[in-house]
Parts: C-alpha cells; sequence; structure tokens
C-alpha cells in the first residue's frame, strides 16, 4: 500500500489482484487491471527512414485544423505531398459533394518526393501532444507507418499508420 499524505488530505493506492484500488477521505476508485500480454509496438516502428521533413508543429497543426474542416465532411482523410524541390509540403482534400481543399507549408524535406494519405484527427492527436516548437515527420512509403517526433524538449515517438487511397 501506499500513502501519499498532503497537508488535509491523504490518499491510499493499493494493488489487488486484478485491480487497483485508491481511498480518500470517505470515497473508494476501484479499476479492473487489463489481462495479457501487451503488443510489442516496437515491431512496428521502422529502424530506418528513406524520407524525413521537419516543420514547425503550430503551423502544421493550424493547416491541418483548418483542411480538416472538408476532410470531416468526406472521410477525415488528408493526402500529404512531399516536394523537396521547392522544399514545402502540400496538403490536400477532394470532398467530392463539397470542395476540394489545398495547402502550402514551408518544410525542411530530404528524400524523394511522396505522395501520402493519413486520417486527419489522427495526425492531429499527435501533434497536440507535443509542446515544442518544431515536429519532425519519417516516412519510407505511402503504405508503411510514419513516425513523428517533437524536436527538442522530451523524448517521445508517436506511430501513424497511413490510409491507402485509391486514385
Amino acid at each position: 500500500m501506499i500513502q501519499l499524505n498532503s497537508a488535509a488530505d491523504s490518499v491510499a493506492v493499493r494493488f489487488d489482484p486484478g485491480q487497483l484500488v485508491c481511498e480518500w477521505a470517505n470515497q473508494r476508485l476501484t479499476s479492473r487491471l487489463l489481462e495479457g500480454q501487451y503488443p510489442n509496438y516496437r515491431q512496428l516502428i521502422p529502424r530506418q527512414f528513406s524520407r524525413q521533413m521537419t516543420i514547425e508543429r503550430r503551423l502544421f497543426v493550424s493547416a491541418l485544423e483548418r483542411i480538416g474542416v472538408l476532410a470531416d465532411q468526406k472521410n477525415s482523410i488528408v493526402k500529404i505531398n512531399l516536394d523537396s524541390v521547392k522544399q514545402e509540403i502540400v496538403l490536400s482534400v477532394d470532398a467530392q459533394d463539397v470542395g476540394s481543399g489545398r495547402e502550402a507549408i514551408p518544410a525542411q524535406i530530404s528524400g524523394d518526393d511522396l505522395e501520402i494519405a493519413f486520417n486527419v484527427r489522427y495526425l492531429l492527436e499527435g501533434l497536440k501532444a507535443f509542446n515544442t516548437t518544431d515536429v519532425q515527420m519519417q516516412f519510407n512509403a505511402a503504405t508503411s507507418p510514419s513516425v513523428l517526433n517533437p524536436i527538442g524538449g522530451m523524448k517521445m515517438t508517436y506511430l501513424v499508420m497511413p490510409v491507402q487511397v485509391r486514385s
């Protein structure tokens, strides 16, 4: 049992077989612990990447939120085109009944050009979890996992799976 004390309150934390119990004042919180083997997520993360981009996080989030309005109308999918010559990415959405959107953002890109698609909500969740100015995103192909990392600050890896889009 772990006892946490502050000036007025104390919290007792206890692990019983299959559950976690927290008690304070006249309240008790019980949570069931999950059983089983946690998936080996490390095997999903590629060891090497052939392409990468570094981009200002807030600029990327703002552009994804704007273009995501149209993406939500259809299926929440946004296409990202990496242009290594112009050193920019182009976000695009084609919502058949609503219209289409396109926005270009400057980025530092290394490797070959790439067109890849993601669920915009999954990208935004990862980007909003970071608190750094810049982020790095690494890719191999349009059908393989991509990784987002904050630059500076905390060490964190956010794995995001692309969506296969039929042309």
